[in-house]
């Protein structure tokens, strides 16, 4: 009696939600909620904006010659309000609040909710209070519980939603249809996608605590995307593969062939099923570590006494400034100019002269193309590294000079400076003072530099010249003056070098958030690839050949910037059997290598980390190279699927 009573206010409950008056009520609640929470958003973040702060330090200087000149101290402040205030703006809260109302608009138009919202309710009740009031471990399970549920929901409703956009009666439709619910219905695919959920919850909370906030949040951009790419990639070459060998082997292929469906809509309803399926996966995967980051991103960083509030007497920590300019934004970079290239004639005759050498040494040395390659390398490799050594006291100091600056002139957003030097073994203990010099006069000093590491700090753009060139000189020591009022130098104990990777200026183009959506789109092109690879090897060979040929094309692309950077090294000889053997290696590899080039320069990954832009250009350069890639295997598995012979004997 009580069953059927729970049963029937269930069914009562459930036609309730399928009625339009309540998908009109609720989603205008839904609506309501959204516009409240900006509004509190936009007014909370006024009364945070920088207008009401006044910088203690003076604007204006009087230099030694009695001319009014701005103070970079005060500038830097400046800047560093203006970062925060950007950091703490309310675009990222309204993105994220507006993404989940969005959801629940979907899941109220598909007759979902009553259902959602009770799940949610139950997985709040007993999550919530575990992670707001547990200790450790439980606080840890009560996150994973609450994120877990919502990534299954989300994928839930979105492969609902496109079950329903594929309800059309077209062939392609109706087999890309087949597709998701024989997604679901795979228990490969079950297990990828409850591993991706659970992944993507449990990683925020396996950080270290006690590393700087900027790494924790690199580490999390980096190994999420990076895995959730390489899990939902592995799930398409597998799916792909078996969606087409499966039916084939089980002559499941049979009941579609003898309807009217053309070989290119079979190929094509495969093909988009599995990628819409991945399109999905990705989607999910994304929105949890958009939100994941932000969380990270609200606690408290090294040197804080509370979120976004550095001790007393500093605007931002150094760790603040680093996460805000160089991971959660979307900046270029530039590296000094140098000036001599690779190819230059001096390096003719300097290798020349390393070849003399040689021969005095060995008289029957004859070197061949590719020792003379690295040859050539080290002595420019050389050249380098002694342009960028400083040595305290025959020289002082260097000059570098950053070009094609126009853009970051133009925005008068800051630049931010990262640098690296190397002296004396790069002992722990040991600490350099530097000072940088600008065209302007103006001096910044850096008595406490750490051997071995980056550094950063933000400098003017109207250091920027008219003609968009920024030249500072880098002195190894303090520059002072001494008691005749003179500038003098105080050097450090040692040498010291900038590494290739030790000196960039980088500004910001663009926001995180659309860096963010441009990457995750790359990385869907890069799978819709994979996808029809794993279809075209399907169509001609079996499961386990399929996915070995896809895994390994899919392997060649990722590999292929170490291949290329591997290359040089790799000794070439003809003289041998060995040696045309390691030469036709080198050739093919280098030939591959390059063919995959455009796939591997795209670096997404690396990027999302890193917080460099990837730029619509590059996007689009990318989409075009992919497409038509995808475009050739598609065609080929069309030529190939015709001539199978797919009603072969049967066994009977």
């Amino acid at each position: 009696m009580l069953s059927s009573r729970i049963s029937s206010r269930i069914s009562a409950l459930d036609r309730f939600q399928h009625g339009r008056s309540f998908k009109i009520a609720a989603s205008a609640l839904v609506l309501i909620a959204l516009l409240t929470y900006i509004g509190f958003s936009i007014v909370g973040s006024t009364t945070k904006q920088s207008g009401d702060w006044v910088s203690e330090v003076p604007e204006l200087l009087q230099d030694q010659d009695g001319n009014i000149v701005s103070n970079p101290i005060a500038a830097r402040d400046k800047q560093l309000r203006a970062i925060l205030d950007v950091s703490q703006s309310p675009v990222n809260g309204v993105i994220s609040v507006s993404l989940l109302l969005a959801f629940l608009l979907v899941v109220i138009w598909l007759n979902l909710g009553l259902t959602y919202i009770g799940t949610i309710a139950i997985v709040g009740l007993i999550g919530w209070p575990l992670f707001k009031f547990g200790y450790g471990a439980w606080s840890g399970l009560g996150f994973v519980i609450i994120g877990v549920t919502m990534l299954m929901m989300s994928f839930t409703v979105l492969l609902r939603a496109l079950r329903i956009a594929l309800s059309g009666a077209h062939p392609v439709l109706a087999i890309a249809r087949n597709v998701l619910a024989e997604a679901v219905r795979m228990k490969i695919s079950i297990v990828f996608i409850l591993l991706l959920a659970f992944m993507l919850a449990v990683m925020p909370m396996m950080l270290d605590t006690d590393q700087p906030l900027r790494y924790r949040v690199q580490g999390f951009l980096q190994w999420s995307t990076g895995a959730s790419f390489w899990l939902i990639a592995l799930l398409v070459v597998f799916f792909s593969a078996a969606t087409v060998s499966y039916e084939q082997r089980e002559k499941v292929i049979w009941q579609t062939m003898t309807k009217p469906v053309a070989a290119w809509q079979y190929i094509l309803g495969k093909w988009l099923g599995v990628v819409l399926l991945s399109g999905a996966l990705l989607t999910v995967s994304g929105l949890g570590i958009f939100q994941f980051t932000e969380y990270l991103r609200s606690q408290t960083a090294l040197g804080e006494v509370a979120p976004y509030q550095a001790s007393e007497g500093r605007i931002m920590t150094e760790d603040r400034m680093i996460l805000e300019t160089q991971v959660l934004t979307a900046r270029k970079s530039v590296i000094p100019y140098l000036p001599f290239g690779p190819n230059d004639q001096q390096f003719d005759a300097a290798l020349e002269s390393e070849v003399q050498k040689e021969r005095l040494l060995q008289s029957n040395f004859n070197p061949t193309p590719a020792q003379l390659a690295g040859m050539r390398k080290k002595i420019y490799d050389d050249a380098v590294t002694d342009y960028r050594s400083i040595d305290p006291r025959t020289e002082g100091y260097a000059t570098f000079s950053f070009q094609n600056l126009h853009q970051a002139k133009i925005s008068g957003k800051p630049l931010t400076l990262r640098y690296k030097i190397n002296a004396e073994g790069n002992r722990p203990d040991m600490f350099y003072a530097l000072t940088f010099a600008f065209e302007d006069g103006t001096i910044i000093p850096r008595p406490q530099t750490g051997l071995g590491f980056s550094h950063t700090f933000t400098i003017d753009s109207q250091f920027i010249n008219q003609q968009g060139v920024l030249n500072f000189q880098i002195y190894n020591g303090e520059l002072g003056l001494d008691r005749n009022e003179n500038m003098m130098l105080r050097p450090n104990s040692g040498t010291m070098t900038i590494p290739p990777d030790g000196l960039e200026i980088s500004y910001q183009v663009g926001s995180f958030q659309s860096n963010f959506m441009r990457i995750m789109m790359v990385l869907w092109v890069k799978l819709a690839m994979l996808a029809m690879i794993a279809v075209w090897a399907s169509s001609f060979a079996s499961f386990p050949v399929a996915c070995l040929m896809s895994i390994s094309v899919f392997l060649i692309g990722e590999s292929a910037g170490f291949v290329q950077s591997a290359l040089p090294a790799w000794a070439m000889d003809s003289d041998s059997i060995i040696g045309i053997f390691r030469t036709g290696i080198f050739h093919f590899a280098n030939a591959v290598s390059k063919f995959f080039s455009i796939y591997h320069e795209l670096k997404p990954t690396q990027r999302i980390s890193d917080g460099r832009v990837l730029s619509w250009a590059q996007v689009s350069s990318g989409v075009l190279a992919l497409g038509a890639a995808t475009g050739v295997f598609y065609l080929l598995s069309i030529y190939i699927f015709k001539r199978r012979q797919l009603a072969i004997y049967s066994g009977q």
